[in-house]
């Protein structure tokens, strides 16, 4: 999995790509967001536009990591899945927890306030 980070203002991009799947890609995921969160950064918007796969433990830490944001009084709103992967996320009924955009400048925007 590819991971990188961007800052846009007050929030941060977290752009994943490949496969979120237990292991090395979801142990990397945690640790980069908890590093962010530990940085003040919780403001996060996590890019799923080059996510091709996502099993239950990357939904996990999906998750997880807007547990840990809420409790710090911040959120994370994911960004542009792909059919496949907005499809688990529905099934999860996560898309009723999760702000999920089509658009960077409207995610962004959506920290507004």
């Amino acid at each position: 999995m590819k991971l990188k980070t961007r800052d846009a203002g007050k929030v941060t991009l977290v752009e994943l790509g490949g496969r979120l799947v237990l292991g090395e890609a979801v142990d990397t995921l945690e640790k980069t967001v908890k590093g962010l969160m530990g940085d003040g950064k919780i403001r996060l918007i996590i890019s799923l536009k080059d996510v091709d796969y996502v099993d239950s433990a990357g939904i996990g830490e999906l998750v997880a990591a807007k547990k840990r944001a809420v409790e710090k009084k911040g959120d994370v709103k994911l960004l542009m899945p792909n059919k496949t992967v907005y499809n688990v996320l529905s099934m999860l009924s996560l898309h009723l927890i999760f702000d999920i955009q089509e658009d960077e400048a409207k995610a962004i925007g959506a920290f507004a306030g």
